[in-house]
Parts: C-alpha cells; sequence; structure tokens
C-alpha cells in the first residue's frame, strides 16, 4: 500500500480530521508468494495486528497492568486469526473461516481502543467527528476500488483520537502509547510490503500472566 509516513503525521502540525486514512488509501500491495488478494491483504492485516500487539504488550506489562486482561482477549482473538490463517495456506477453501477471525480480531482491537479512549477522557464530540470523517473516507476508497484494511483504519482513527489529547496534560503517556502502538503497526507491515508472505513474521505471541 502507498502510506504516508506516519512519523511525519504525528509530528506536523495539521488538521487530524484531513489526516486520517491518509495512510490507508492506495492500492492492495502484493506478494509473491500469495494465493490470491485475499491472502495478500489478510497477510498485511496480521502484519498491522502483529506490530500493534507486540509493541501494546511489551508496554502493557512494564507499564499499564490494568489493561493485561483486555489484552490478552486480543491476543487469543489474533491466535485463533493466525491458526485459521495458516489452514487457509494450506487450504484455500477456507477463506470464508478467516474472515471471520480477522473481523473477531478488529472488533478485539477496537475494544482496546475503547477502553484507552476512556481513560484519556478523550472528547466525544471530536472521536464521533474522526470516526464520521474515516467513514467517509473508506467510503470513497471503495468506489474507487482501493484496498484498506479494517485493522489499520481502526489503528489509524485510535491514533488520531490519541493525537487530540493536550500535550501537556495527565493523559499524554497513554496518548502517546496508543500513537506509538499505531507507528509500530504501520512499520511492520509497510517493511514487508512486497516481500514473500513468512508466517514467522506474524506467530501468535503469549499472553501476559
Amino acid at each position: 500500500m502507498f502510506k504516508t509516513s506516519f512519523y511525519q503525521w504525528a509530528a506536523v502540525a495539521l488538521p487530524v480530521l484531513g489526516l486520517v486514512f491518509a495512510s490507508g488509501c492506495g492500492s492492495q500491495s502484493s506478494h509473491p508468494n500469495q494465493i490470491s488478494t485475499f491472502d495478500g491483504a489478510t497477510y498485511d492485516s496480521m502484519l498491522l495486528a502483529h506490530g500493534a500487539m507486540t509493541s501494546l504488550g511489551a508496554s502493557i506489562t512494564t507499564s499499564y497492568p490494568k489493561y493485561v486482561p483486555i489484552f490478552n482477549q486480543a491476543n487469543a482473538a489474533y491466535g485463533a486469526a493466525f491458526a485459521a490463517y495458516s489452514t487457509f495456506r494450506t487450504t484455500p477453501t477456507t477463506q470464508a473461516e478467516v474472515a471471520v477471525t480477522i473481523n473477531n480480531l478488529t472488533v478485539a482491537i477496537v475494544a482496546i481502543e475503547n477502553a484507552f479512549q476512556l481513560d484519556m477522557q478523550a472528547s466525544t464530540t471530536k472521536v464521533a467527528e474522526i470516526r464520521a470523517r474515516a467513514k467517509r473516507l473508506r467510503g470513497s476508497a471503495a468506489k474507487a476500488g482501493l484496498t484498506v484494511s479494517d485493522i489499520l483504519t481502526e489503528l489509524e482513527v485510535s491514533a488520531a483520537i490519541a493525537q487530540t489529547i493536550p500535550q501537556a496534560g495527565p493523559y499524554a503517556k497513554l496518548a502517546a502509547l496508543v500513537m506509538q502502538t499505531t507507528s509500530a503497526a504501520i512499520v511492520a507491515e509497510t517493511s514487508a510490503a512486497g516481500q514473500a508472505i513468512d508466517l514467522t513474521f506474524i506467530q501468535p505471541m503469549p499472553s501476559i500472566p
């Protein structure tokens, strides 16, 4: 996918609403050994989720233990998605099952984001504005034949919401964690763009004790 640099996006003082989805609106990249477009898109989604979960897990373990239960729920959803996707790679007729697990994984990631947004005391008005903007842009991308990962969408929306939190406020550290998580996800996916699908890059992570 074509992507605007997340680091540049987070650093410059530009309106957040104009940048949501900027990195996701691009044609689907391909991998030389992919079975189908669905295969490549699913691998990209798994890379995004793996990058986000790996970064988030490290931070939760060291600084935010209150999120361990909800993280482990998302981690279990990731494990189920990985298992389904691994089976699909040898049995391509199981695409429907993979789609269900990816959807469940997206829902689990959204649950973590919602917990962060609540604890950051993000403005409900701003959250609604950002999500409405993302929905419109996603619709436009779909009409143009562009592929946008649901997981990428949710991560970028979450980062955009976090960027509205005052940097000098009491929730700045948590907001920075959210943006760091999205950054790690995009780096993980971008670094594998055009490369062969390799399941060793997206192995499930252990739950946090």
